[in-house]
């Protein structure tokens, strides 16, 4: 069963997993991330406005296996969104593959995420 919750962070995760199969659902982040916002993904350089956060977005997931996350939500006592995600998937090479990280996220009153910081390591699988 799928973590769904009502905060953009829930909404963003559960696109980005049909991204793969999906890639023109990526076309909708405008939904879920303000014009100018910031994304620093691991060791990724930041990437600033939403052009260049969708494009970092396609290139990332044009190569990707199949993948699902699983997560969960929490609004810290600050505001920002914390997510604690485990992702496991198949690389197109058949490999298997986990991941288990933090995400944080900071949302503007229009409810759009302005600043996303996620950090994870590697599962032995």
């Amino acid at each position: 069963m799928t973590h769904t919750t009502e905060t953009v962070v829930d909404r963003y995760i559960a696109l980005i997993d049909r991204a793969v199969d999906e890639p023109a659902v990526l076309e909708e982040l405008g939904s879920f991330f303000a014009a100018d916002a910031i994304v620093q993904l691991e060791d990724f350089e930041p990437v600033t406005g939403l052009p260049a956060i969708t494009e970092f977005y396609r290139r990332f997931y044009s190569n990707a296996g199949e993948g699902k996350h699983f997560w969960n939500t929490t609004v810290l006592d600050d505001g920002r969104l914390e997510v604690r995600f485990l992702v496991a998937g198949r690389t197109p090479d058949g490999q298997l593959t986990a991941r288990s990280g933090i995400e944080h996220a900071t949302v503007n009153t229009d409810g759009l995420i302005t600043y996303l910081t996620a950090k994870a390591v590697a599962l032995d699988v």
